[in-house]
């Protein structure tokens, strides 16, 4: 039980990670964070629109979400919320209606790892495995090679796990019977590894809350190599200085800088924690050198944020522009009731309707 705990308490628990803890002792930025604050002021900032909001029954409430999905072959709807205390999984339609609860016996602190097909596939981290959901049925399992992971995600091709503590750090690619078939590097404190993994395009993006960079897994990586480290270029956030102060050693636990990310074709679609209002931040290729900012997308409204942060994101797009569903948990220890809700939010995207 020792890893569940601790990474829910690293990466979404710890108050001294939230954005709301402000205490400040020096205004120091790292050279880094001071060019891509300056970035940060050039791209247009666009206002998100409501749609809805949603929670869960009484009977079937939010204890500890901590991801969400469209479901499989789903195209604005049903939405899947893996509730990782609870152990299962809420489903939402796309206008917000509470669905159902899926609680399949099996499942253990899960979180969403990806989709195949027709099948959702879910990390149960206490036992340490994959399931292979459809229609909230676990059609198969495939137990992993150790109880040390802390994410996990899945292509139509492959497996993919990744272990960051004090023992070892490192991404894994798996057999589809669960065995260690190629094993990649990280470097740098394990703190700095704590997030999820994602798809992105024909690679995988190992998160960082703590940074904003990401470690960058290519079909063309050799195994056994370090995986490189490409940067937010762009990224602004008021806890830099907390950040500096930590890097520094003049605070203790550093700051969470963002939750989650997505990809949207060549883009990455980032949570960037605030205080005042929900943002995303859209970044583009650069190159090799890592991800540039091209927009960022605000809902500037105090209420959405004022006992909850978003935990996690999915997005899609169509002709008008994009449709994204927030999973907005309320901070809590791992022993309450935290709960949580859902917010559909909408960008309109002005070139195309002109």
């Amino acid at each position: 039980m020792r890893p569940f705990l601790s990474l829910l308490s690293l990466l979404f628990l710890s108050t001294g990670c939230l954005p709301s803890s402000q205490k400040q002792n020096t205004r120091a930025l790292t050279p880094s964070d001071s060019l891509s604050r300056d970035l940060a002021t050039t791209v247009p900032v666009d206002t998100l629109e409501f749609v809805w909001q949603a929670e869960a029954p009484e009977a079937t409430p939010f204890e500890f979400p901590t991801s969400i999905a469209w479901l499989p072959d789903s195209l604005g709807g049903p939405i899947a919320v893996a509730d990782t205390r609870a152990g299962g999984l809420h489903v939402l339609s796309g206008e917000g209606d509470y669905v159902g609860w899926q609680h399949p016996a099996g499942l253990q602190f899960p979180y969403l790892a990806g989709q195949r097909a027709d099948t959702l596939v879910v990390f149960s981290r206490g036992p340490s495995r994959l399931d292979f959901l459809v229609d909230g049925r676990i059609m198969r399992q495939v137990d992993l090679p150790d109880d040390g992971f802390s994410a996990a995600t899945v292509t139509d091709s492959a497996l993919y796990v990744k272990r960051a503590d004090e023992e070892e750090m490192f991404i894994a690619r798996l057999t589809e019977d669960g065995q260690l078939a190629e094993r990649y590097d990280l470097v740098g404190p394990n703190w700095r590894h704590f997030g999820f993994l994602r798809p992105h395009g024909d690679a995988v993006l190992s998160l960082s809350g703590y940074r904003p960079v990401v470690d960058v897994l290519r079909p063309t990586t050799p195994s056994g190599t370090t995986l490189d480290t490409l940067a937010l270029a762009g990224f602004d956030s008021p806890q830099f200085v907390r950040s500096f102060q930590f890097l520094t050693g003049e605070i203790d636990e550093p700051p969470l800088l963002t939750s989650a990310a997505v990809s949207l074709g060549d883009r990455l679609v980032v949570i960037n924690l605030r205080v005042e209002q929900i943002r995303l931040d859209v970044y583009g290729p650069d190159g090799r050198s890592g991800f540039r900012l091209e927009r960022a997308l605000v809902y500037p409204d105090m209420a959405a944020v004022a006992d909850v942060f978003p935990a996690d994101l999915a997005v899609h797009e169509d002709a008008e522009g994009w449709r994204i569903v927030l999973l907005m948990q309320r901070p809590g220890g791992v022993l309450s009731r935290s709960g949580g809700r859902v917010l559909m939010l909408r960008w309109v995207n002005q070139a195309r309707e002109a």
